[in-house]
């Protein structure tokens, strides 16, 4: 009897939170729908929005991991709309693009769909900004497709392997079996309540806007998956960055890379300063107190790092 009333009353629980899923994806596309237009790219469907001349010079913005589109596109979109070609996409499983089924968390396949987004969205290369894990990708893109990238401005990056493992939630996300029930029945429950903290280590040591989980579409991360397309990207990391940052030093492209002192998600020594050293064509900004987020804390710093990429890159361009 006992044994039955247990197992009735899991029964329950889990349809609660199944049903608790289904009506939390429903609300967060709601509230946070496509705002761009959708294309195929390499057995994804990518959602990918532009502003600005279409005959302009072309700026692509790459999200980090966590994230979406409106994470730059917020700060950096109007700004530079007046001179550029913006294009900004979600990067696969994450925001509302698709992920394709095989070998989505490589950088080699990240940069192969940040290629097929430019392609999709005119001709010539792209000055491309990068926050996070975004900068990896956008690295990987310049040493597997030189010929799209005029330059780079790389904000906080995440590059190089790193000595700790990964968080238990991440792990567990992107196990492809206990992680199924993780994602669909109890990270939409506990996830919302999660957020807030999250964010408050990406603005140490500043407070986070309050306008911020709302324009930042925190909330589409909390669907099931969103959340284990990413948890596969963040575990997939270590190992590829290992491979990819023997590379940096071949990399000619003129950089801008703008970090804090101090950062709770990277270590910018590890990362930032890292590449400073290895790339030979690149500069260093440091933004004082911006923590992981110095494109929304001092985006006057990000917009002259874009224009000073322009400069370094004219003479290439001009040939």
């Amino acid at each position: 009897m006992i044994a039955w009333a247990a197992a009735t009353a899991l029964a329950a629980l889990v349809l609660l939170l199944a049903l608790n899923a289904r009506a939390y994806v429903r609300s967060a596309e709601a509230r946070w729908p496509a705002q761009g237009r959708f294309v195929e790219a390499g057995g994804a469907r990518l959602h990918l929005r532009e502003t600005g001349d279409e005959n302009a010079p072309r700026i692509l913005l790459i999200h980090g991991a966590s994230s979406n589109l409106r994470e730059l596109w917020g700060p950096l979109a109007e700004p530079l709309s007046a001179d550029y070609r913006v294009i900004a996409y979600d990067r696969p499983g994450l925001g509302h693009s698709t992920r394709p089924k095989r070998h989505a968390q490589t950088l080699a396949m990240q940069a192969k769909l940040a290629a097929d987004a430019l392609g999709h969205s005119g001709a010539g290369p792209a000055l491309v900004v990068g926050h996070s894990l975004g900068c990896a990708v956008g690295l990987r893109l310049a040493i597997d497709f030189p010929h799209l990238v005029s330059g780079l401005v790389l904000i906080a990056p995440a590059s190089h392997p790193y000595p700790h493992d990964n968080a238990w939630w991440i792990k567990l996300a992107a196990n492809p079996f206990a992680g199924y029930a993780f994602t669909n029945l109890i990270v939409p429950a506990i996830g919302p309540l999660m957020a807030p903290a999250a964010v408050a280590s990406n603005f140490w040591p500043q407070t986070a806007p309050e306008s911020y989980p709302n324009e930042g579409g925190v909330g589409l991360l909390f669907r099931p998956h969103a959340f284990a397309a990413n948890a596969r990207d963040v575990r997939a990391t270590k190992a590829e960055f290992a491979a990819q940052a023997p590379h940096y030093g071949e990399l000619f492209t003129p950089a801008v890379i703008v970090t804090a002192e101090k950062d709770k998600i990277v270590s910018p020594k590890r990362n930032a300063r890292a590449l400073a050293v290895e790339m030979p064509a690149a500069e260093l900004v440091i933004a004082p107190d911006s923590g992981h987020m110095p494109h929304r804390l001092r985006t006057d710093l990000v917009l002259a790092a874009i224009r000073r990429v322009n400069e370094m890159a004219a003479p290439a361009l001009a040939r």
